[in-house]
């Protein structure tokens, strides 16, 4: 097995869930996704206990769906038991992809490395013009935040971290993580997670789970040419797709307007980078 890849994988993450109904509920809806089906599902539990009643009727959501479950990452010694009890295995994706510091791992055709800068770069806001951009574009998720305590770190911090440029698309069941910044030159599939310190920017189609300023930074950035993600988290904050926008599938087109996701006012607001 490839270093962080399940074979026909097929991550969940629900560490966000504070309690047994959140995690039916979200996985329930996940799982109605037509890629979720017929997968080995990998579900990232967080620090909810579960019994073994609730682990067994997760269990049997997951087989509906015509899936199993490959493995369970949890924080809680009572799932753990539960899951023991239940002969599922308790594991983690080994996913961490290093970036040696200040310096790329795959070289970036200058083309590409101008259209990112291009579009990406030189697009910070103040608080009053973040305001107005929120009020006249439009939100695609739902926000569930976190109560954590509020973090405060500059927006230099990204910029000083390594940058990890990555030419693939990750596949369903892939897991990719950078000890700094994270940019990929291709789709981010339904099924599989990006995680990085600093800002994450996808050169394509975001249609997984992303998780940036990973070690609470909250004003990391995630942007991607076509917000289509499953679930977004900056920091402590997390957002998902709200319900009846489960379609995973986004015909490819030239006219994708790219889009930026932030923090602003300890919700996660995402803004269309238009050119100027």
């Amino acid at each position: 097995m490839d270093k962080g890849y399940i074979e026909n994988g097929f991550i969940v993450d629900l560490s966000n869930a504070r309690k047994t109904s959140e995690i039916i509920y979200e996985l329930s809806r996940i799982l109605d996704i037509p890629e979720a089906q017929n997968k080995q599902v990998c579900l990232k539990l967080g620090n909810v206990a579960l019994t073994q009643t609730e682990l067994t009727s997760i269990k049997a959501l997951v087989e509906s769906m015509e899936s199993e479950i490959e493995f369970i990452s949890t924080s809680s010694e009572e799932t753990i038991d539960s899951a023991k009890a239940l002969e599922i295995e308790i594991s983690e994706l080994e996913n961490v992809v290093e970036a040696p510091d200040f310096e790329m791992t795959t070289q970036v055709s200058e083309e590409v490395e101008n259209a990112l800068d291009k579009i990406f770069g030189g697009n910070d806001f103040d608080a009053e013009e973040e305001k107005e951009v929120k009020e006249v574009e439009e939100t695609h998720f739902e926000i569930e935040e976190e109560e954590t305590e509020e973090i405060l770190a500059m927006r230099g911090e990204a910029e000083k971290l390594p940058t990890l440029y990555i030419k693939k698309t990750i596949r369903s069941g892939q897991s990719i993580s950078s000890d700094g910044n994270l940019i990929i030159i291709g789709d981010v599939n339904p099924g599989a997670e990006v995680i990085a310190k600093g800002d994450i920017t996808v050169w394509g189609i975001l249609g997984g789970i992303a998780h940036a300023g990973s070690e609470g930074n909250s004003q990391a950035k995630i942007r991607a040419l076509k917000m289509n993600a499953i679930q977004l988290r900056i920091a402590d904050v997390f957002a998902r797709r709200p319900d009846g926008a489960n379609t995973p599938f986004v015909q490819k087109t030239n006219e994708f307007v790219p889009e930026e996701a932030r923090v602003f006012k300890k919700n996660i607001i995402i803004n269309k980078l238009l050119e100027n």
